[in-house]
């Protein structure tokens, strides 16, 4: 079964951004989602918080404390969500 598509791509590279601005930028594409703020020192409760919005719940998204940085849990996010054709 695969996961639902959300019909629209999320083009936002997390390489060269800061967390505010990727958060910012997923704000930007995905505004009708109650996505908070939170600063880079807290990216682990903001990354938990996006998964589980409704938009993205569905996807098999990675808990961010399996990751070392911000980055590349956004990377993971990004893939998952646009999907492997992307």
């Amino acid at each position: 079964m695969s996961a639902p598509s959300i019909g629209q791509f999320f083009p936002c590279s997390p390489e060269y951004a800061t967390w505010e601005d990727w958060v910012g930028s997923l704000t930007m594409y995905f505004g009708s989602e109650p996505i908070g703020s939170s600063s880079e020192a807290d990216w682990q409760e903001g990354a938990n918080q996006i998964a589980n919005l409704p938009t993205f719940a569905a996807y098999p998204v990675s808990g961010p404390e399996t990751f070392d940085n911000w980055q590349d849990w956004a990377v993971n996010f990004s893939q998952i969500v646009n999907g492997p054709s992307r």
